[in-house]
C-alpha cells in the first residue's frame, strides 16, 4: 500500500442532514460505511455503501444486499465509532464523517471525540456538512488555502488549554494560551488565501463555516 492514502466515508444519522453537496465528491475508491440510520440518507441521496453497521435502535434493519453487521444495543462503541473501527481494520487512514453533527448535542460531541480517536491512531478525520467543516489539530500546524472570508472558530479540546498561533486571520494570535473556560476563539475570520494555524501543548477543535461572520452572540 506504500504511502497511499485510502479514504473511508462514514454516513451517520444526525437529523435533517443534506448530503447532496458531497455526492459529486465521492470517488470509486472510497469505502462507504453507513452507521445505523445513515443508510436512509445513502438511499435518499443515491450513495451506494459497501457496509452497514448499527444496533438499529432508531431505525429498522435494512432489507438490502449490502453486507450488514447488527450490533447489540448495550455496547461501549457508538455506531459511528464501530464504523470507524471497521474502516481502520480495512486499512483506511483518511475519514470523512457525514450526517455526524446537529440534532442531539451529546451525539455531536461524541463524534467530535471520534475525530480525536482517529488522530490518536494516526488517521485524518473531518466532519462535513453542507455549510461547515470540523476537524482537530493536536501538537501540529496546518495551512488553510483558498478560504479567505470564511468564518473560523477554535477551542481547546481534551484539555484545559492549548497554545495557538493564527496567521492570516482578522484576529491573529501568537503562541497564545487559549483557555477552555473563555471562548476567545469563536467567530474569527480568515483574511488570507494562505492562513496558518498552529496548536501546541494539547488539542484544539476547529470549525470552518462556508459563510462570513454575520452575527455575534
Amino acid at each position: 500500500m506504500g504511502n497511499e492514502v485510502r479514504r473511508c466515508v462514514i454516513i451517520s444519522a444526525a437529523p435533517n442532514s443534506d448530503l447532496s453537496f458531497f455526492k459529486s465528491e465521492l470517488s470509486d475508491d472510497d469505502f462507504v460505511i453507513c452507521a445505523d440510520g445513515g443508510y436512509i440518507y445513502a438511499q435518499r441521496f443515491g450513495i451506494k455503501p459497501q457496509l452497514i453497521v448499527g444496533d438499529f435502535d432508531s431505525s429498522t434493519m435494512p432489507d438490502t444486499d449490502v453486507p450488514t453487521i447488527a450490533l447489540p444495543t448495550e455496547k461501549d462503541d457508538t455506531d459511528t465509532i464501530y464504523a470507524i473501527k471497521q474502516g481502520i481494520s480495512r486499512g483506511y487512514d483518511d475519514f470523512v464523517l457525514l450526517a455526524a453533527s446537529g440534532g442531539r448535542e451529546d451525539h455531536s460531541y461524541a463524534n467530535y471525540s471520534a475525530l480525536l480517536y482517529l488522530k490518536h491512531r494516526k488517521c485524518t478525520g473531518k466532519i462535513l456538512t453542507k455549510n461547515s467543516k470540523v476537524f482537530i489539530l493536536e501538537n501540529e500546524e496546518t495551512e488553510l488555502l483558498g478560504l479567505n472570508g470564511k468564518s473560523f472558530s477554535i477551542f481547546p479540546f481534551a484539555g484545559s488549554s492549548c497554545v495557538v498561533t493564527l496567521e492570516g486571520f482578522y484576529y491573529p494570535l501568537s503562541d497564545y494560551n487559549l483557555s477552555a473556560d473563555f471562548p476567545l476563539g469563536v467567530s474569527n475570520i480568515i483574511i488570507s488565501d494562505s492562513a496558518r494555524v498552529s496548536v501546541k501543548k494539547s488539542a484544539a477543535i476547529i470549525y470552518i463555516a462556508n459563510r462570513e461572520v454575520n452575527d455575534t452572540n
